[in-house]
């Protein structure tokens, strides 16, 4: 399974706002739902959801940083339908988000740990060593 950064569209719902034909009302054809998906696709959107537009709206109220890490199962451009070998990728396809967001965490957190020791040693005194009355050396920082 490949990862890639790309746009997620956010819709208001589930149906008729992601170009769904299946929901209780549907006002389009299936033409009109693929140009809808091949004008998104061009756009660079690869996914669409309901749910990053409040959570973002939410970050940016809070002054809190927040990303958005979706997994696409489906070619919507094909089918709206989950294959077989969709459900049986399915666990290990929703565990990567979990895996990509603990590896950046780590990585964000292991550079600034890295760069707050080496701006701690840049800022000591270099060690000095001191002769003690018995002759013996110590170094004292």
């Amino acid at each position: 399974a490949e990862v890639s950064t790309q746009s997620t569209g956010c819709a208001e719902d589930f149906y008729e706002g992601q170009g769904r034909l299946d929901g209780a009302f549907c006002h389009y054809t299936e033409e009109d739902r693929v140009e809808y998906l091949k004008r998104a696709h061009a756009a660079g959107c690869r996914n669409v959801e309901m749910e990053s537009c409040a959570f973002a709206s939410l970050c940016h109220r809070a002054s809190v940083k927040g990303a958005v890490v979706c997994v696409t199962l489906i070619d919507r451009l094909k089918s709206d339908l989950m294959t077989a070998d969709d459900v049986a990728r399915y666990d290990e396809l929703v565990r990567r988000p979990h895996k990509l967001v603990v590896q950046f965490v780590k990585r964000q957190i292991g550079l600034k740990i890295k760069e707050r020791r080496e701006s701690a040693l840049a800022s000591k005194p270099a060690a000095q060593p001191v002769t003690t009355e018995s002759g013996a050396t110590a170094v004292t920082s």
